[in-house]
């Protein structure tokens, strides 16, 4: 596969080589290069930047360009670079091949390399936007959409399928590198065109496995939007175009297995980034010792959260924490729990242009002999705030984690501090207490069905957030009713927010009895809730045990076991209390 353009030589602006589609784009552009070499900040505007790339949006020649600059400081890209490969070049020769073969992309116009200097311009898909972004989008426009939908996923099948049978993967493979045409008059129609293709490769025969672990990338990106029959609808459509060897059932089970290693290698990436300066984190040295990290914008964009929608500054950060303790005092600071194990204080603060709704957690160490121990481990704060971001990047809903604090004196921790989100939603037991008895007052009465139908949501709900915690190796040792939430507005489903991460640990194996135990706890707090009958506690049951794909459910042995487990826990939590009554009667009474 070589370039069959018109090529000419600029080497002496220091420019290098710049490869033109055809005679008629080198006509039109040829005057332009030193242009498309400098992009002037007046005419090009910046659309996204990263460590790799920057991409520019302009026009140029009556015509709307992407520019994209590959500035990638890697060994391996400069060596590239200085023999004249470069992701410019690959990213032309694959857009041109693959619209011979079939395949629609993005038009590439121009690219040039000279060693320091990377670019590539293409013709701009416009109107259009991702595919991610337009499946939310038509996940919430009901029937129509959910048709349109499916027209999409048996076209991108066909498409992606076109690209194997041409020899090409795509190795970035994800709903945000394809756009779909949002032209006046497509409103019944699905127009897909594939983008960023300077990681493709090209093979003379493509094995099950190459094509398997492209075909993965896609199924972890819309792994929670789509259902198991779309994602069998995709793999039949896509061996029909691709002509692959192999039984769909074959073909899924192999997909699938990929699509999880995929899964787990992205979450970890995300967890090592949490503590490196980037667009999304910072980290903050302050005055009298004090360090941590803070979020400047966050990738997840939670339902409700208005955190998440901020974008917010470093340097707005190191203001307004100078003084991290006062937090905890002054003006505005309403004191929610204070306890031997902590202070929680909801308070307003103001994040440059930004007004924020916050928790400010103060840990208290309860036990002298736990200074020793928080020498060689990071602070309560620190932790929480590891792993609540760890849960957003799996989609587990949690209060955003804005900053955590900590203060040593060499390996001594002297004090530490957790700022998070504060979110605006009922408890489990006020939830389904408020909204499966009687009414909130000033609301219109719920008819039964819906009431039942919101009830078996929730309960529903509880079940996949723990099934999710445990396949993701997380253990809750304090799950139950107080540190849940329930978010829930009349135009979207009900959300289960946790809380408290203090007792979240991450286990590198997590057996069968400590499953039980997240269950024992979650089924314990459900039997304390009156307007929770037997058959809402199954259903909290089989949202955990039920998968895609499972089948029948055989779920009286677990029911079983815990049920007894249930007992055992209340008559402990019994003993319990009788001992703490016991303790603080008084002499004589």
């Amino acid at each position: 596969m070589t370039p069959t353009g018109s090529r000419a030589d600029a080497a002496g602006n220091g420019i290098g080589k710049v490869v033109f589609a055809d005679e008629a784009v080198r006509a039109q552009f040829v005057g332009a290069v030193a242009q498309l070499s400098r992009p002037a900040p007046q005419t090009w505007r910046q659309v996204k930047h990263n460590a790799s790339r920057t991409v520019y949006r302009g026009s140029l020649g009556g015509q709307e360009i992407y520019l994209k600059h590959f500035h990638s400081r890697s060994l391996a890209h400069r060596v590239l670079r200085r023999l004249g490969s470069s992701d410019a070049m690959r990213e032309m020769r694959f857009s041109r091949y693959l619209a011979d073969n079939g395949v629609p992309t993005a038009r590439a116009l121009a690219a040039a390399c000279n060693g320091r200097t990377e670019w590539l311009a293409t013709q701009a898909v416009a109107p259009a936007e991702p595919v991610d972004a337009w499946h939310e989008r038509q996940l919430r426009s009901g029937p129509a959409g959910r048709r349109l939908i499916q027209r999409a996923i048996v076209r991108l099948a066909k498409i992606v399928g076109r690209m194997h049978a041409a020899g090409v993967t795509h190795s970035d493979l994800h709903c945000g590198n394809v756009l779909v045409r949002t032209d006046a008059g497509r409103a019944d129609h699905v127009d897909l065109v594939l983008m960023d293709l300077h990681r493709a490769h090209r093979r003379r025969k493509l094995s099950r496995r190459a094509r398997a672990v492209d075909l993965a990338m896609l199924f972890h990106d819309r792994y929670y939007f789509t259902t198991r029959t779309e994602r069998l609808r995709f793999l039949k459509h896509y061996l029909a175009a691709s002509e692959a060897p192999g039984s769909l059932r074959g073909w899924q089970s192999m997909v699938e297995h990929f699509a999880h290693m995929h899964t787990r290698r992205q979450h970890n990436q995300r967890d090592r980034r949490l503590f490196k300066r980037s667009r999304y984190f910072t980290r903050l040295r302050l005055p009298a010792g004090w360090r941590g990290f803070a979020v400047l914008a966050s990738k997840r964009h939670m339902a409700g959260s208005r955190a998440a929608e901020c974008v917010l500054k470093a340097e707005d950060w190191q203001e307004l924490l100078r003084r991290p303790e006062k937090l905890l005092t002054g003006e505005g600071a309403e004191v929610v729990k204070d306890s031997r194990s902590s202070l929680v204080v909801r308070r307003k603060l103001q994040v440059g242009p930004h007004g924020l709704d916050v928790y400010v957690k103060h840990p208290r160490r309860k036990h002298a002999w736990k200074v020793l121990l928080d020498c060689f481990r990071p602070s309560r704060p620190v932790r929480a705030f590891t792993l609540g971001h760890a849960l957003l990047t799996r989609r587990i809903a949690t209060a955003l984690p804005l900053a955590a604090l900590e203060r040593r004196i060499g390996p001594i921790l002297v004090d530490s501090l957790l700022i998070t989100e504060a979110v605006e939603a009922p408890g489990l037991h006020e939830f389904l207490n408020t909204w499966l008895g009687s009414p909130p007052r000033g609301d219109a009465p719920l008819p039964g069905a819906q009431q039942r139908q919101l009830g078996q949501e929730v309960l529903w709900q509880l079940g996949r957030v723990l099934q999710r915690l445990h396949d993701n190796r997380f253990a809750h040792r304090d799950l139950k009713a107080t540190n849940l939430l329930v978010r829930w507005s009349k135009s979207a489903p009900p959300e289960v927010v946790l809380l408290d991460l203090d007792g979240l640990t991450r286990r590198r194996v997590l057996t069968a009895r400590r499953r039980f135990q997240g269950l024992m706890r979650l089924n314990v707090s459900l039997l304390k809730c009156p307007v929770v009958n037997r058959a809402g506690r199954l259903r909290m049951l089989l949202g955990y045990l039920r998968r895609p794909g499972s089948g029948r459910i055989h779920f009286k042995p677990y029911w079983r076991i815990l049920e007894r487990w249930s007992a055992k826990k209340l008559r402990q939590q019994i003993r319990s209390r009788r001992r703490r009554q016991r303790a603080v009667r008084r002499p004589g009474t």
